[in-house]
């Protein structure tokens, strides 16, 4: 069916973990050190879908810019929202990441991201399914879950 260009945008809190799940699902490496993203800094990889070739760029935007540079996000088809499994306000903060989605390019499809399971079996990203939102646990260190979030948000645009 062809080859189609589509943008990803990867957003939540600052230290959720949402660079080291871009870096895992397209490099397949764990960022041992912690180094805070400055703006957005785009990603390249192609999956394939059903009979689709999907040229993806995915945008890691830095957890400080939700009211600072909402244009990061325009012309995104799809959104990838991270929360720390361990800190319940990043859960909180995923509402208002889609509130400024909606606002800035309307409804498109948004994946829920509970990372770092690897750390203990909390949930504070619980209610993710309750809220409409289709949601997997992950991990950017073990990989679980990484291909399936980003593959699962392929399929639906």
């Amino acid at each position: 069916m062809g080859t189609v260009e589509r943008k990803l945008v990867v957003l939540g809190d600052s230290g959720v973990g949402k660079t080291a799940l871009v870096q895992y699902f397209v490099n397949r490496v764990f960022p041992e050190s912690y180094k805070p993203t400055a703006g957005a800094v785009p990603y390249k990889k192609t999956v394939q879908v059903s009979d689709r070739t999907i040229n993806l760029t995915i945008w890691d935007v830095a957890g400080h810019t939700m009211k600072l540079h909402p244009a990061f996000i325009s012309d995104a088809h799809g959104a990838v929202l991270v929360c720390d499994l361990n800190r319940h306000a990043s859960f909180e903060s995923v509402l208002q990441w889609h509130s400024v989605i909606r606002n800035k390019v309307g409804d498109i499809p948004v994946i829920v991201a509970g990372n770092k399971s690897d750390l203990s079996d909390a949930d504070s990203c619980g209610g993710v399914k309750e809220m409409g939102y289709t949601g997997h646990r992950t991990s950017a260190k073990t990989g679980e879950n990484v291909d399936r979030v980003f593959m699962d948000l392929a399929a639906r645009l």
